[in-house]
C-alpha cells in the first residue's frame, strides 16, 4: 500500500517525449468515447443555451486561449471538481469532433449554478470564437446593427423635433390663453366699474329724488298752511266789509221851498218863529243810518235788517264749509305724505337695504341693462301726490307681473312684502286694486301649486302617492303668503257689493280647481276654503261667470271636489315630514264647514242651488257615506285626534240628512251608492252603528240628533222585518 501511494506521485510521465504523450491520449480518448457518452447523457453543449449560440471551431485558427473568465477543469459523475481525471471534453452537435485539452475545458463547478452565469460564459465563448472564426458574419452583423443604429438616431432626431414643435405650440396657445385672460380681466374690471358708476349714478338720483320729494312735501305743507292762513284771513275781511257797509237807506232828494241858501232844517232849528215846544225829542240813531218813516201807501214795511243777517250768515257759512273742505284735504295730504315716506323707506328684515336700493340691483332678463328702481321712478315721476299709494301699489303689481310672465323669481318676495305693507293703510282703495292684483296672485300661487297638481294620483283606482321632487318647486315663491293677500283683500271688499263682484270675476275657475286638492300644502287649503266661503251668494257661489250654464258647470266642479278631499290622502312634498292626522282631520272639517254653508245658505234659502247640486249629483252622497263611515271606524281605535273626528261624523250626518229631506224625491240613494265601489255596505253599516250607539268611551261625543237621524235614515231603508232584526241585535241603546 505505501508503495502503491509512493508510486501515485511519480513523474514517470514528464520522461516521455511529447509525442508519445500526444498518442497516449488520442488512444485514450477512443478507447473511452463510447462509454463516455453513455455515461454522460447531458454534456455541456446540450444545453439549449449554449447550443444556439454555439461557434463551429476553426480548425486553422491560432493556439487556443481560454478567455479570463473561464476556469479550467473537469467534472465527474458525483459533481466534484478535480484536476487530472478526465484528459478531454467531447462537444456533441458540432460538425467535427474535436478534443480539448484539459487545460481548455470550460466547466459547471455545481449542478444548479445560475442560467445567467451559463448564458454569460456561452455568451463569452461565442464573442470568443467569433472574434477569429467569423469575420463576415460579424461584420454583416455590424453593418445591420450601424444601420439600426443610424435608424434609431433618426428616429430620435425625429421625436425631437416633433417634441419642440409641440412645444411650440403649446407656448403660442399658453401666450394667447394669458392675454385672452388680460384681456376678460380688463373687461370684467371695466364693467365692475361702470356697474360701480351707473349703481353709484342711480343712488345718487334715488337720493337727489328723495330730497327733492322731502323739499316738495314740506313746501306743499306750508303751501297748506298758508291757504288756510289766507281763508282765514278772508273770511275776516269779508265779516269787516261788511260790518262797515251795512245797507243804508238812500236819503232822497227833495226841493227846498226857500231857495235862499239855507238849509230848512237848519232854519227850522234856529228860526224864533217855531216854537219849540213844537219839537220833538227824536230817537238816537246808529251813525251812518237814518230811521226811515213808514209809508201810509206801503203796507209792509221793507225789512232791511233781517235781510241783511241773513246773507252775512249765508256767506260765513260757505267759507266754513270752505275752510273745513282745505283743512280735510291738508290732512289727507300730509297722511298720504308720511305714508308715501314709510314706503320709500320700507326694508325687508334682515337686510338694511330699502326697497328702491335693492331693486336698483336687479333687472328683468329680458333688458339686463335697465335696473327695476328706474321703472318705480319712471311711473312715480308722473304720480298724483293724493293718490301715491295707489299709483306705487299699482306699479308694483306691474313689475311682479312681468316677474312672473319672464320666470324670474329673484324680486317676487320683496314685491309680496310691499303689497303687504302697502294694504295696511285704511286710506288704499282695494276696490281699485283687485285688477291689478287678483291675476299676479294667482299666477304667483300656480307656480307651485301646477307642479303638485301633476304628482298628484289621477283617480282613487290608480292611487300612486307621488311625492313632489324638490328640483320642481320654487322656494323663492311663497303660495301661502300670495293666498293670505287674496284672502285679505277678498275680505276688505265683502261690504261692497260691486267689488266682490268684480274680485270673483278676475278668480280663474282653473285655480280653483287646482287649489282643491290635497297635495298642496294644508295652510293654502285652509285658506282657500276662507277664501271661497266669500264667494256664497244668494243665488250662487264660486267665480262668475257670463251665463247661467257656465255658472252651473262651476258650481258643480267645485262640489266634486270638496267631496273627493274628504277622503283622499295629503301628500306632503318631497323632504317635508308627513302630516299628522290631527292636521288632516282639521282640513276635512273646513271643507266639510264649507259644504254646509253652501247647501243651508241663509241667503239663498229660495233657490237652494248648492243642496239640489248635491242632491243631483251622480256620486256626491255616496262619498259622504263612505267618508262617515271612515271616520267612524276609525273611532274605534281611540285616536288622539278622536274629537276632531267625531265632529266630523255629527257634521256629515248634519249635511246627508239635511240635503236627503230637502230634496229627497230627486235622490235615487240605490243608484247613487253603485257608483261608488263599497259605499253600499259602508251606507248600511254606518247607519246602523249610528242608529244603535250606546255612547261609551270609544263613541262618546256622537250626538242625540245624529243618532235619531241614522235610526230615521235606516227605517227609510231597511224593511220593518230587518228593522226589528236590527233591533233584537241591539237591544240597549241610547235612543231607548
Amino acid at each position: 500500500m505505501e508503495d502503491d501511494d509512493d508510486d501515485y506521485g511519480s513523474d514517470e510521465f514528464d520522461s516521455l517525449p511529447p509525442g508519445k504523450l500526444y498518442e497516449l491520449e488520442q488512444n485514450a480518448f477512443k478507447a473511452t468515447q463510447a462509454s463516455a457518452s453513455q455515461y454522460r447523457p447531458n454534456p455541456i453543449n446540450n444545453n439549449p443555451v449554449l447550443r444556439t449560440q454555439a461557434v463551429p471551431l476553426n480548425n486553422n485558427a491560432g493556439p487556443f486561449r481560454p478567455p479570463p473568465r473561464l476556469h479550467t477543469g473537469l467534472t465527474n459523475d458525483y459533481n466534484t471538481l478535480e484536476m487530472g481525471e478526465l484528459e478531454a471534453e467531447v462537444y456533441d452537435n458540432v460538425n467535427n469532433s474535436h478534443v480539448i485539452p484539459h487545460a481548455q475545458h470550460v466547466l459547471a463547478t455545481d449542478p444548479g449554478f445560475a442560467v445567467n452565469e451559463q448564458l454569460g460564459d456561452a455568451m463569452d465563448v461565442d464573442e470568443y470564437y467569433a472574434q477569429g472564426n467569423a469575420p463576415a458574419e460579424i461584420n454583416a452583423r455590424l453593418a445591420q446593427m450601424e444601420q439600426e443604429r443610424e435608424q434609431m438616431l433618426q428616429e430620435l432626431a425625429d421625436a425631437r423635433m416633433q417634441v419642440e414643435t409641440k412645444s411650440g405650440e403649446i407656448s403660442i396657445i399658453r401666450r394667447k390663453q394669458a392675454a385672452m385672460t388680460q384681456d376678460y380681466d380688463r373687461q370684467i374690471a371695466a364693467l365692475r366699474k361702470s356697474m360701480a358708476d351707473e349703481m353709484a349714478k342711480h343712488k345718487q338720483e334715488v337720493e337727489a329724488a328723495m330730497s327733492e320729494g322731502k323739499v316738495l312735501a314740506t313746501e306743499n305743507v306750508f303751501l297748506q298752511q298758508d291757504l288756510v292762513d289766507e281763508a282765514y284771513q278772508l273770511r275776516n275781511y269779508k265779516s269787516k266789509h261788511r260790518e262797515m257797509e251795512a245797507p243804508v237807506t238812500p236819503r232822497k232828494s227833495r226841493v227846498l221851498p226857500l231857495r235862499d241858501g239855507f238849509d230848512d232844517d237848519e232854519i227850522a232849528v234856529v228860526s224864533p218863529s217855531k216854537s219849540a215846544a213844537r219839537s220833538k225829542r227824536a230817537t238816537p240813531t246808529v251813525p251812518g243810518k237814518r230811521k226811515r218813516q213808514s209809508s201810509q201807501d206801503s203796507p209792509v214795511p221793507l225789512q232791511l235788517n233781517t235781510a241783511g243777517g241773513e246773507l252775512v250768515m249765508t256767506d260765513a257759512t260757505d267759507i266754513s264749509a270752505d275752510v273745513d273742505e282745505v283743512k280735510r284735504k291738508s290732512a289727507e295730504a300730509g297722511r298720504n305724505q308720511r305714508f308715501m315716506m314709510r314706503l320709500l323707506s320700507h326694508r325687508m328684515h334682515p337686510n338694511q337695504e330699502t326697497d328702491l336700493e335693492a331693486m336698483s340691483k336687479l333687472a328683468f332678463p329680458s333688458e339686463p341693462d335697465q335696473p327695476m328702481s328706474s321703472f318705480i321712478m319712471e311711473i312715480m315721476g308722473h304720480a298724483d301726490p293724493s293718490s301715491y299709494v295707489l299709483e306705487y301699489t299699482q306699479a308694483i303689481a306691474s313689475l311682479w307681473q312681468r316677474a312672473i310672465n319672464e320666470k324670474f323669481y329673484e324680486p317676487i318676495p320683496r314685491f309680496e312684502a310691499i303689497i303687504k305693507y302697502s294694504l295696511m293703510s285704511d286710506d288704499v282703495p282695494l276696490s281699485e286694486l283687485i285688477t291689478p292684483l287678483v291675476g299676479v296672485l294667482q299666477d304667483t300661487v300656480e307656480v307651485n301649486a301646477v307642479p303638485r297638481f301633476k304628482y298628484a294620483p289621477a283617480s282613487r283606482d290608480k292611487r300612486i302617492a307621488r311625492q313632489t321632487p324638490q328640483s320642481d318647486l320654487q322656494p323663492l315663491v311663497d303660495s301661502t303668503g300670495a293666498m293670505r293677500l287674496l284672502y285679505q283683500i277678498a275680505c276688505g271688499v265683502l261690504h261692497i257689493k260691486s267689488a266682490m263682484e268684480l274680485f270673483w270675476q278676475n278668480i280663474r275657475i282653473s285655480f280653483i280647481l287646482v287649489m282643491l286638492h290635497p297635495s298642496h300644502p294644508l295652510g293654502d287649503i285652509l285658506l282657500l276654503m276662507n277664501i271661497l266661503s266669500t264667494s256664497i251668494r244668494a243665488d250662487s257661489f264660486g267665480p262668475i261667470r257670463n251665463s247661467d250654464q257656465d255658472q252651473l258647470d262651476v258650481q258643480k266642479w267645485i262640489v266634486d271636489r270638496l267631496t273627493h278631499m274628504l277622503s283622499e290622502p295629503a301628500i306632503p312634498d318631497e323632504g317635508v315630514e308627513p302630516y299628522t292626522a290631527c292636521d288632516i282631520c282639521a282640513m276635512r272639517l273646513e271643507v266639510l264647514l264649507l259644504l254646509e254653508s253652501l247647501a243651508f245658505n241663509p241667503m239663498g234659502q229660495s233657490q237652494r242651488h248648492a243642496s239640489t247640486i248635491l242632491a243631483l249629483h251622480p256620486n256626491a252622497l255616496a262619498r259622504l257615506f263612505r267618508s262617515m263611515h271612515d271616520e267612524l271606524d276609525a273611532l274605534y281605535s281611540s285616536p288622539p285626534e278622536s274629537d276632531l273626528r267625531v265632529a266630523l261624523v255629527n257634521g256629515l250626518m248634519r249635511l246627508i240628512f239635511g240635503v236627503m229631506r230637502l230634496h229627497g224625491p230627486l235622490i235615487n240613494m240605490q243608484e247613487k251608492l253603485a257608483c261608488v265601489p263599497g259605499s253600499k255596505q259602508k251606507h248600511l253599516v254606518v247607519l246602523t252603528r249610528l242608529a244603535f250607539c250606546d255612547g261609551t268611551v270609544l263613541e262618546a261625543g256622537i250626538d242625540d240628533e245624529t243618532v235619531d237621524m241614522a235610526h230615521e235614515l235606516l227605517e227609510e231603508w231597511t224593511n220593518p222585518q230587518e228593522a226589528d232584526s236590527l233591533a233584537e241585535a241591539f237591544p240597549s241603546t241610547r235612543r231607548e
